[in-house]
């Protein structure tokens, strides 16, 4: 029974696909090279001192990986992505306020962070063809932040962990170019409320030498200005990146 069902749904499935359009899946993995920009603060009651992350802090840029996986069927991109953050620096203050305490001294300071997105585009213009093709169309998106940020001196040491979901929208586009040999792809998202703003784009490259396999180099940009309960983030990331995937 089970042999003779199987092969009917592939081949009901392999239909669907083919009435739907185009079929694509892939995942791939990427360097990012970021500047970061900005500032903390945490309240306690009363207002706390904000922070530069680079000049009061002694924040250093960092780099980080993360990766996509992704599906597409005919107008339909749903995308999967990830990527761990890990900032740490040390400076000397001077009577700071964080998160009700004072900090004086050689004080250590870290940001640390998990991002996991989840993304959906429908093409609503769909220009490709067999050598060459331009499509664009609204993406939703969903961000979710869960992470620490952390201020430690001799005797006195803070913290405040933050959980934050964040809706986004925007556009996305993608054009192919010598039967998708190579491909630009961009995309913008954000979102404004309550006095929150979250702003999320990018544009790159992708070369495909061999079948199933794609370079990229990107660009990319990110920036959030959000209070959670009395943590306030305010601070961009932005850089250029290089990463390599496989699709089928």
């Amino acid at each position: 029974m089970i042999a003779r069902i199987a092969p009917m749904a592939l081949a009901a499935c392999m239909a669907w696909v083919g009435t739907a359009g185009a079929f694509e899946v892939g995942a791939r993995a990427a360097y990012w090279i970021p500047q970061l920009s900005g500032d903390v603060r945490l309240d306690d009651g009363t207002r706390g001192d904000t922070l530069d992350f680079t000049d009061d802090l002694g924040v250093d840029d960092e780099n980080f990986f993360f990766g996509d996986a992704w599906l597409w069927i005919g107008d339909h991109h749903l995308i999967l992505s990830g990527t761990r953050v890990d900032y740490s620096g040390t400076k000397t203050l001077a009577g700071v306020a964080f998160g009700g305490k004072t900090f004086t001294g050689r004080t250590d300071a870290s940001l640390e962070y998990t991002q996991l997105d989840l993304a959906y585009r429908y093409d609503l213009i769909d220009l490709e063809n067999l050598l060459a093709g331009f499509s664009l169309g609204p993406q939703i998106q969903v961000k979710y932040l869960d992470g620490e940020v952390r201020l430690k001196t001799t005797g006195v040491e803070e913290s405040q962990s933050f959980q934050i979901p964040i809706p986004l929208a925007g556009v996305g586009g993608h054009l192919g170019i010598l039967a998708d040999l190579l491909e630009v792809r961009a995309q913008a998202v954000g979102m404004g409320y309550g006095g929150n703003t979250i702003v999320e784009a990018s544009a790159e490259v992708s070369y495909n030498p061999v079948p199933f396999v794609e370079l990229v180099a990107g660009y990319r940009y990110f920036r959030i200005d959000v209070e959670a309960d009395d943590l306030t983030l305010d601070y961009q990331q932005a850089g250029p990146y290089v990463g390599i995937g496989a699709k089928l």
